[in-house]
């Protein structure tokens, strides 16, 4: 049985405070005199130490081939004007390099390939682990220009009708009608359920009925003889949305929705 020194212990008790912990502590006593108590520093410096350990993690955690990276949480809705610093990150590891992508590195005639494979497994492994990258995070990692990535992200979910979870999509930024185009093709063309529809487009149920439902509006509205720019000021919604819904709509070839007004005789009202 090991025994230790009570004299020997006091002697070095002070060695093992000589921490991350204890600088932050000193830090905040100093340089904010007054402004919080011993139980608030402590706290705090908790708090710190916490996010400092989160950001760095020990390189046994890091494989051969994968980066740290700080991407928006996916939970973290953005709001009217608010900034990235406004905006809670979370550090991820993500597989920059893999053996499948070494071995691809050798065959000709695979680069754009094997680029898109590995544009989808990054946005992939970021939502798996509570976040959402940008196309501009994904074309700093892999050093291309942004609307490359853009482009491989369309090609492939024109190809597989697929969803790659990123920030535009996830968070509803930016013009681009990709995702919605893919929910609801999967919801009135495969008839999908909503359940089924949220979970292989990682959006929430709520959020896929509010795209049906807005094609289904401008549907309705294009059916009734409105022209785009009268559907856009009826629906709220930008002439380029409306567009884009009206291109789905004829793509899909959906057939017409039954007009309420039409199926109990009434006329609609003359303005």
């Amino acid at each position: 049985m090991k025994r230790s020194s009570p004299t020997l212990s006091q002697a070095y008790a002070s060695s093992t405070r000589k921490t991350f912990h204890s600088v932050l502590c000193h830090l905040l006593r100093t340089e904010f005199p007054g402004t919080f108590g011993p139980a608030v520093t402590r706290l705090f410096a908790d708090k710190i130490n916490e996010l400092y350990e989160r950001c760095h993690p020990p390189l046994s955690r890091v494989r051969v081939g994968q980066v740290l990276w700080l991407a928006v949480a996916a939970d973290d809705r953005p709001a009217r004007h608010q900034r990235i610093q406004d905006t809670r990150l979370l550090p991820i590891l993500l597989d920059l390099v893999t053996p499948q992508d070494i071995d691809d590195a050798t065959a000709t005639g695979r680069r754009r390939e094997t680029r898109r494979r590995k544009i989808v497994r990054l946005c992939q492994q970021a939502f798996r682990q509570g976040a959402v990258l940008s196309e501009a995070d994904v074309a700093l990692l892999l050093h291309v220009n942004d609307a490359t990535v853009s482009a491989d992200i369309r090609n492939h979910e024109d190809a597989t009708l697929e969803t790659v979870p990123r920030r535009g999509t996830i968070h509803d930024l930016g013009r681009s009608v990709s995702h919605k185009a893919i929910i609801c093709y999967k919801r009135l063309v495969e008839k999908k359920t909503t359940s089924q529809v949220a979970e292989e487009t990682y959006h929430c149920p709520d959020e896929v009925e509010y795209y049906v439902q807005c094609l289904r509006r401008i549907q309705l509205c294009r059916d009734s003889g409105m022209s785009p720019e009268d559907i856009a000021q009826a629906t709220g919604h930008s002439l380029f949305l409306v567009q884009e819904y009206l291109r789905l709509i004829t793509e899909f070839k959906l057939p017409p929705l039954p007009n309420p007004d039409r199926k109990s005789g009434v006329q609609p009202k003359q303005t």
